[in-house]
């Protein structure tokens, strides 16, 4: 399952790459709170996003539920930009949609037992 999870995360990855790269980023894709053009940017969330991934030393090592999470993210990132390109996901053959819906099955595949704190629900799925 992790493995998947870590494989998965391959294309929002590289897609967002490409979306920061358009916008001429003067942090090289890194989010810096700090700076208020970071702050104000449309691509904050994803940028954000892709500096906690280049944060870990060794993202494959982080708990299953932390991939998870993130791939939920993606999901909805991902989502967002097919509705804007006005692709039905559900039917597209597109590289974008396809991801998704991969993408949406194997996060409902994930065991909801290994979810953080098992004394309150963290998300849903």
């Amino acid at each position: 399952m992790r493995r998947r999870l870590l494989e998965a995360l391959t294309y929002p990855r590289l897609f967002v790459l490409e979306n920061i790269g358009d916008q001429d980023c003067p942090y090289d894709s890194l989010f810096n709170s700090s700076c208020e053009r970071c702050r104000d940017c449309h691509l904050r969330q994803q940028c954000h996003w892709l500096s906690c991934l280049n944060d870990f030393a060794d993202f494959a090592s982080k708990p299953a539920h932390t991939m998870h999470a993130s791939l939920l993210f993606c999901i909805d990132l991902i989502e967002a930009h097919n509705q804007r390109m006005q692709h039905n996901s559900a039917v597209c053959a597109c590289e974008s949609c396809s991801w998704t819906r991969e993408a949406r099955q194997l996060a409902s595949e994930f065991p909801e037992n290994r979810l953080g704190d098992q004394y309150r629900p963290v998300y849903e799925v």
